[in-house]
């Protein structure tokens, strides 16, 4: 292994799924696209997404105090990228922009038809860390397309999987299971 000598050279680099934040307020919506998001806690159930303060999404976020996260499948990996490298600043409807549907979540928040999976986040902390907030929120209701999944598996949707520099791959493919209890010392 090499030591480089600049540190973002492959910071926060990759492979990872890039989830699209959406977010409504009484007058206006938006997405946009997060390469670092997570899970928090287990109870209450919490998830969490890295966001610029300069973003447009940052400041209707905070006025809506609820967002959702969605996870959308390879076939629209254009759209995930487009809705990170278009700003609502310059006034146009990113979501006319992408094509991409949607119908009002339970909290109000805009679910993206496509999406195989999507949180809605209420009760919002914002963590200010460096140049991005982490905005992280109790999930109140879980949307998903129960074909995508067997059990808690995604096991017939293809993930995009985010390679960095605007490459995406398509996730699928062997698998591996490896259970707690193998790694159980033998009597």
């Amino acid at each position: 292994m090499r030591r480089l000598e600049r540190t973002d050279r492959f910071f926060g680099y990759y492979p990872a799924t890039v989830a699209v934040i959406t977010v409504q307020t009484a007058t206006q919506r938006n997405l946009m696209s997060a390469g670092w998001h997570a899970a928090v806690s287990m109870k209450p159930p919490m998830y969490g997404v890295a966001v610029g303060p300069e973003r447009a999404t940052h400041p209707l976020i905070k006025e809506a105090g609820r967002f959702a996260v969605n996870f959308l499948p390879f076939e629209h990996s254009r759209a995930i990228q487009g809705a990170g490298v278009y700003s609502l600043h310059d006034g146009k409807d990113k979501f006319e922009r992408l094509g991409l549907s949607f119908y009002t979540g339970d909290l109000g928040t805009p679910i993206l038809e496509a999406a195989y999976l999507a949180y809605e986040l209420d009760d919002l902390q914002f963590i200010p860390l460096g140049d991005h907030n982490w905005i992280a929120g109790v999930v109140k209701q879980v949307h998903h397309r129960p074909e995508a999944f067997e059990g808690f598996k995604l096991t017939h949707e293809t993930a995009a999987l985010y390679l960095g520099r605007s490459t995406y791959q398509a996730l699928q493919g062997e698998t591996r299971l490896h259970l707690s209890e193998s790694f159980e010392e033998q009597a």
